[in-house]
């Protein structure tokens, strides 16, 4: 008697093996797909913290003095806001290493083709134009706002009149889109005195 596998069985195996690799390269593909998505969605996630860390911190620390510009004229005032370049700049306190050079540095947050940027001056009056370093802060955005609280109303400029120009807005928020979300920040500096020349 002969032992071995009938024709009807070898087309049942590999039937069932067939189907066995479907199923297991499907559920491969989705995992994989799956893990894709999710390692973008955390890179994403860690973009927003860092860009909403590093912000808050240069607003919470801002020094309500007034700056000037690249010719060494005085500017208009102490935080500086144009709606129609959507910036902002103004001197804040970071930690330096050197202990010769001022801890007051000049910032400015802009917004340009759909990025946007952090540069930070190494002085807070700086005289070389280019005498900077600079970041993307958050990268594949639209549709950037800044706007500025000032006696409970909400203004897209800054300063918005002589008063204001000593002072830092009471509230900043910034409204901006990423991937079809809408996010909403509202930062206050927390500086209450305005300056005294």
């Amino acid at each position: 008697m002969n032992k071995g596998f009938t024709l009807i069985e070898i087309l049942i195996s590999l039937l069932i093996l067939s189907i066995i690799l479907l199923i297991s390269s499907n559920i491969l593909s989705t995992s994989l797909i799956s893990q894709d998505i999710s390692n973008k969605k955390l890179e994403e996630i860690k973009e927003m913290t860092l860009a909403s860390t590093i912000l808050r911190r240069d607003l919470r620390q801002a020094v309500n003095v007034p700056s000037r510009d690249f010719f060494g004229s005085f500017e208009e005032g102490t935080f500086i806001a144009n709606y129609n370049n959507k910036s902002i700049s103004f001197n804040t306190f970071i930690n330096d290493i050197s202990i010769d050079s001022s801890p007051v540095k000049k910032v400015l947050y802009y917004f340009d083709e759909n990025i946007l940027y952090r540069r930070q001056y190494f002085a807070s009056n700086p005289y070389l134009v280019d005498d900077y370093f600079q970041s993307e802060l958050i990268k594949n955005i639209s549709d950037v706002n800044f706007s500025f609280m000032y006696e409970r109303r909400w203004h897209n400029s800054w300063p918005v009149g002589e008063i204001s120009s000593k002072k830092i807005p009471t509230l900043i928020r910034i409204d901006f889109k990423k991937n079809n979300h809408e996010y909403h920040w509202i930062i206050e500096p927390n500086i209450k005195y305005a300056y005294q020349q």
